[in-house]
């Protein structure tokens, strides 16, 4: 029934149709399932943030089944509940505004849509075999420009087709390889992450092993990035950029609550640029350490890097470090948090010389101060103080103004996919602009989520005498529908 709607302004009632089905079919298999006693973990949790990461065993027990589609999320293959087929679909349904894009009114901002469809399946085949594989479609309509390339739209896609091998395990200890097109994310996403505040995630073409052993978690990664291309299944591997990674996890006992991430990562990436140096290719290395923790009132979250390697014929040496820490008063009406996060990463201070002091953020999450997502965490420095708010159990809202400056006056800005957007030469002004925002989070039920976030953005100095200077007026707003 939903599919008689036509593209366009319809998709808004095509969604209204599936939650429709959802809401109603939810509603008569909860009153069924309230007459059993069951354990159903993954009917209460959150879903996770990939879709490959929800756990459906349970449902094998009719008594935790609370929607008519709950028989396609476990079909059994057989007694045990470790052999099963798993579908799954993700929808979301996005409006978009952002006035003077690029700080001024050429091409002038409007209202857009976008729509983003993720279909999974998910085979299991005991504990040692495991089959994931998902299609996706992003589309983009109305937006003056066009869409922008890689982010916006391309119109159906393999995201992700992966295959689990358990090679070993003893107790709690195990070892397994994935290997295929897939999603990854490390810590808080700094420097590798989905890039979910996009209209297209990030997934890449590789091969991934995880060791777990006693309290430690150790991944290693050899991946390239796909190339998202606008047509039908064109998004091969992108075979000018390799990455590589160890990431290892595990509790930090000299910190309350504390937990450790060390991680090494390398990448080479055949045509970078930067500003004043030009396009080339460079070789880079990370290392750093995360050191995170959530105590009874205080959380907290510090990473520490250090780059090095080589740009064309020139040397990189490059640094970032991030913090954040929060403050929760639950028992205080609206149960609020109060935090403050701020930022610091290496810009180049001689645009003359052939070596590089910028920092490379690498894959890192684009909706790290907002979902404007204006400029990158290079050659920055930020302070962002926020207040959280629960009105009630299920609405939440955000309040997290922040300020920016260069962190070198000789560099510029520079995009999240890897463009100098604004060179340094312009102006030597340190003051790159402030923001002033607000989110809006409802989580209706487990399965469907509105999220909205509004912001004015204030040209700084910087901005103002490198870029007509316009400040920037952003609005976004989706529903998620995920099943």
């Amino acid at each position: 029934m939903c599919g008689i709607f036509k593209r366009g302004s319809a998709a808004l009632a095509r969604t209204a149709c599936i939650i429709g089905i959802l809401a109603l079919g939810r509603s008569a298999w909860a009153q069924t399932a309230q007459e059993n006693v069951a354990v159903c973990t993954s009917a209460s949790a959150q879903l996770p943030a990939m879709t490959y990461e929800e756990q459906v065993q349970d449902l094998a027990n009719p008594a935790c089944r609370t929607s008519p589609l709950d028989s396609i999320k476990f079909i059994p293959l057989g007694k045990d509940e470790n052999y099963y087929l798993s579908f799954g679909f993700w929808i979301r349904e996005r409006g978009e505004y952002a006035s003077n894009p690029n700080w001024s009114d050429h091409p002038p901002g409007n209202v857009y849509q976008m729509q983003r469809y993720f279909l999974h399946t998910d085979v299991h085949l005991g504990e040692r075999f495991r089959f994931f594989g998902e299609l996706a479609t992003s589309l983009v309509d109305g937006r003056n420009g066009g869409p922008r390339p890689s982010l916006d739209g391309e119109k159906m896609y393999v995201h992700q087709g992966f295959v689990d091998l358990g090679l070993w395990k003893s107790g709690r200890d195990s070892l397994a390889l994935r290997a295929g097109r897939q999603e990854i994310a490390f810590g808080s996403q700094n420097l590798v992450s989905t890039r979910d505040g996009r209209n297209i995630r990030r997934s890449v073409d590789g091969a991934r092993l995880t060791w777990v052993k006693g309290d430690w978690t150790v991944d290693l990664l050899a991946v390239r990035p796909t190339l998202e291309k606008a047509d039908y299944f064109d998004n091969p591997p992108n075979h000018s950029q390799s990455f590589w990674a160890a990431y290892a996890v595990h509790p930090f006992r000299f910190l309350p609550r504390g937990n450790i991430d060390l991680y090494y990562m390398g990448l080479d990436n055949k045509s970078v640029a930067f500003d004043g140096k030009g396009t080339g290719r460079e070789q880079r290395e990370t290392i750093g350490t995360r050191l995170w923790g959530t105590t009874e009132h205080w959380d907290y979250n510090d990473e520490f890097t250090f780059q090095w390697g080589w740009f064309r014929s020139g040397d990189i040496r490059a640094w970032a470090v991030s913090t954040e820490h929060g403050y929760r008063l639950e028992q205080a009406p609206l149960s609020p948090r109060f935090g403050l996060k701020a930022v610091a990463s290496s810009g180049d201070r001689n645009p003359s010389s052939r070596n590089v002091g910028t920092f490379n953020s690498i894959y890192e999450q684009g909706p790290y101060f907002s979902y404007a997502e204006l400029f990158a965490r290079r050659n920055l420095v930020a302070l962002q103080p926020s207040a959280d708010l629960k009105l009630t159990k299920t609405v939440s809202l955000k309040f997290n103004p922040a300020f920016f400056w260069r962190e070198s006056t000789s560099d510029g800005l520079y995009s999240v996919g890897n463009a100098v957007i604004v060179p340094g030469s312009k102006s030597n002004a340190r003051f790159i602009a402030s923001q002033a925002s607000a989110q809006l989070r409802w989580r209706m039920t487990r399965n469907l989520t509105w999220f909205t976030e509004y912001e004015h953005f204030f040209a700084g100095d910087f901005l103002k005498q490198s870029t007509p200077g316009k400040s920037i007026n952003y609005w976004t707003g989706w529903l998620d529908i995920r099943f």
